[in-house]
């Protein structure tokens, strides 16, 4: 799961000014057959809905398990619609706790650190705050994700939403 450790190393970026870290406890390889079960085309809301239920019911209830998740990402190649999809503020409630994210090769850790900005309390830059001005510096939670390896950060905006929520 080459994903990850790029996601983590994103937030850990001093831009966002916190320690968050973003661990694998656990993956679910989902066959085709179930996949599209989970998916459906041009639906991202539905899409999502079904993905989290499905994480929820492979979550271990013991808290203290090696394999309990504070949160699910999803990786797919399916057409559900956009490059990712996520409830904002779900953090904090099982069935909210998870992304939707297309996979299409390494650049796909920013849609997931975009994502999992949106469940952690996160809104799109220039979108309900002032940031708008920083999203074609690669500004992670950018309306249209255009962070590259070589370019990113955390907005003002989105470390202040991120304070507020945690």
């Amino acid at each position: 799961m080459h994903h990850i450790p790029k996601v983590d190393e994103i937030y850990h970026d001093e831009s966002l000014g916190t320690n968050i870290n973003i661990v694998l406890v656990r993956m679910i390889m989902v066959g085709y057959r179930q996949s599209i079960s989970l998916i459906e085309r041009g639906n991202p809301s539905r899409s999502l809905e079904q993905v989290c239920r499905w994480a929820n019911t492979q979550q271990r209830r013991d808290p203290d398990h090696a394999e309990y998740h504070d949160h699910a990402i999803f990786l797919t190649r399916q057409d559900f619609g956009p490059a990712g999809y996520a409830p904002v503020t779900g953090m904090c409630h099982p069935l909210r706790s998870c992304t939707l994210n297309h996979e299409d090769g390494f650049s796909s850790a920013f849609v997931v650190a975009h994502e999992t900005g949106h469940v952690l309390g996160m809104e799109h830059d220039g979108q309900g705050n002032r940031c708008s001005d920083e999203t074609s510096m690669g500004s992670i939670m950018a309306p249209l994700v255009q962070a590259a390896f070589h370019r990113y950060h955390w907005s003002r905006c989105s470390k202040q939403e991120l304070n507020r929520y945690i």
